[in-house]
């Protein structure tokens, strides 16, 4: 057997291997013995067909299969033989097999060669954890939001953030009803005693601040809101509303007491509350920094090298991406048409996603060589930033 190699583009080599006649003759001849033995002709007992008649009644199977014993036999043999740090069989092609001997070419994803960079010592920044207080209080205060009351509102009372509104209202664009500009956009062309509660992401946030302050029975005229140039109804985006707004009814929220909402929420009391709460967003700050920390080192460190990694790992990365975003669109309710809208986007990134990873993969791979870290690919790159972190500099 003899086998020569050739340099391509991108981490790819070209195998040629080339059997003498007698070599070939040894695979033929292992063929044969093959097709004999499970040969079943009328008039013959099993294997003990004619070597003749076996190649005059089977020649197309004969050539195709001695072709795939050749490349068995004798391809993992050539890749070692060469020293070949193979990651993935590309093509096969340029089989051929006469009576001289046979030969095939095969391109071959390999492993890349780069220069291990610096991952000692490195300057990865260090964000403080501590936990504001107003983070604590806001989130006790939606908690006891979600034990509220509601009570019909007085004459003399004013609409207040949280409570719930009975509203008339109708909108123009240019002088003209909403409807006759975007006939399928009811719901913010106008609508009669429409309930809706004064918080954010609820409604139109104009309207809902224009109501804060409001008694029963009022009316407040030009009301302006504009809409995103994106997610608006068709023939909205980008446009100036002006809305005339009258609140028919409301129901205030009525927060409870520290007694009461300590009863509500089964604690002990809303100081043993905060104080869980501060607990509880303390570790997620620090979780979030240290995510945070072994992104930086990461993105510190592939930004000190580059180089060419195999195609085929990089398309099946950026396939694992995109079945990923898929996933996550299908529970998130998004669109199919904006995968079609962004998909070059969407495939760019995606690409780009798959050649980092892959690239990380090899600097983790190296970085566990040189300092001897054994782990399974899971444990492996976290041991390793976690190296880079104990090294590095504040």
């Amino acid at each position: 057997m003899k086998t020569s190699t050739k340099n391509l583009d991108k981490c790819q080599v070209q195998l040629t291997v080339a059997l003498d006649a007698e070599e070939m003759k040894a695979v033929v001849k292992e063929v044969e013995k093959t097709f004999v033995r499970e040969a079943r002709l009328p008039g013959f007992r099993p294997g003990k067909v004619p070597i003749e008649i076996i190649r005059k009644e089977f020649a197309d199977g004969l050539a195709q299969e001695t072709r795939r014993e050749m490349f068995r036999k004798h391809y993992s043999n050539a890749v070692k033989a060469e020293g070949i740090d193979e990651v993935a069989l590309v093509n096969l092609q340029d089989v051929k097999v006469d009576s001289d001997g046979g030969e095939f070419t095969a391109v071959i994803d390999v492993k890349p060669k780069f220069k291990l960079p610096t991952y000692k010592g490195l300057k990865v920044s260090e964000k403080d954890t501590k936990v504001p207080e107003q983070a604590v209080t806001e989130q006790l205060e939606r908690l006891r939001s979600a034990y509220s009351k509601f009570e019909d509102a007085t004459e003399n009372d004013v609409v207040s953030s949280g409570d719930f509104v009975q509203i008339d209202y109708s909108g123009t664009v240019d002088g003209k009803s909403i409807l006759e500009i975007a006939p399928e956009a009811k719901v913010v062309a106008s609508g009669t005693g429409f309930w809706v509660q004064v918080e954010e992401g609820r409604f139109l946030p104009e309207i809902l601040d224009a109501v804060k302050g409001m008694k029963v029975g009022e009316t407040k005229e030009g009301v302006a809101a504009k809409f995103a140039n994106e997610g608006a109804p068709e023939g909205l985006g980008g446009k100036d509303a002006v809305y005339t707004v009258t609140l028919k009814a409301a129901r205030r929220r009525v927060l409870p007491t520290d007694a009461e909402f300590a009863e509500k929420a089964k604690v002990e009391s809303v100081d043993k509350l905060a104080a869980d709460i501060r607990e509880s967003l303390e570790k997620q700050a620090i979780h979030a920094e240290s995510v945070r920390r072994e992104n930086e080192a990461i993105d510190l460190i592939l930004k000190k090298v580059d180089f060419d990694v195999p195609q085929s790992q990089v398309d099946a990365a950026m396939d694992s991406y995109l079945k990923e975003l898929e996933q996550r669109a299908i529970y998130s309710g998004l669109d199919a048409s904006y995968f079609e809208k962004n998909s070059e986007k969407i495939r760019k990134d995606a690409e780009n996603a798959a050649l980092r990873q892959v690239r990380l993969w090899y600097i983790i791979d190296a970085i566990a060589e040189a300092e001897k870290i054994e782990a399974k690919d899971d444990e492996k790159g976290k041991k390793v930033v976690e190296l880079i972190l104990a090294n590095a500099k504040k």
